[in-house]
């Protein structure tokens, strides 16, 4: 009965440890709980404000060493989109090797790329800090390349 009630008590133990977290995304020793990344996209390879955006298209956001996207979403009518990381998703986000790929909707914007993507890395925009769990926002910056 001892021995029954110790491995009932170490398997508690695990799971209780695994409960929170240990590992979270780091900005200057701050623990991170969320990722918000947002942007206009327009119609424009050199950032022109005035270029028009491009709605209806595929965002993506990528991680290296992931099989599978962190997150997908549509631009709106603006060009505007917006992508909310939950905690889990937050863990496996690094953003050295993320990156955002736009899939170009056909018959809206006149940029040409071999598959219809383009790719954008990341510049950090602020934290803020909250009494729950504190948040990255991060812009779409430069394009990187097009696919």
């Amino acid at each position: 009965m001892t021995r029954l009630n110790a491995s009932l008590i170490s398997i508690l133990l695990i799971i209780s440890s695994l409960y929170f977290p240990s590992y979270s995304l780091l900005l200057d020793d701050l623990s991170v709980g969320h990722v918000a990344i947002f942007s206009i996209v327009r119609c424009s390879l050199d950032g022109d404000p005035n270029a028009p955006p491009i709605s209806n298209g595929t965002v993506i956001l990528t991680c290296g060493g992931l099989t599978d996207n962190l997150y997908e979403t549509v631009t709106n009518p603006g060009g505007y989109f917006l992508i909310f990381l939950n905690f889990l998703q937050t863990l496996l986000f690094t953003p050295s090797v993320c990156d955002i790929r736009l899939t170009l909707p056909t018959g809206n914007c006149t940029i040409s790329s071999p598959n219809g993507t383009l790719s954008f890395g990341l510049t950090l925009v602020s934290v803020a800090v909250t009494n729950t769990t504190n948040i990255a926002y991060y812009a779409v910056s430069a394009l990187t390349s097009s696919l």
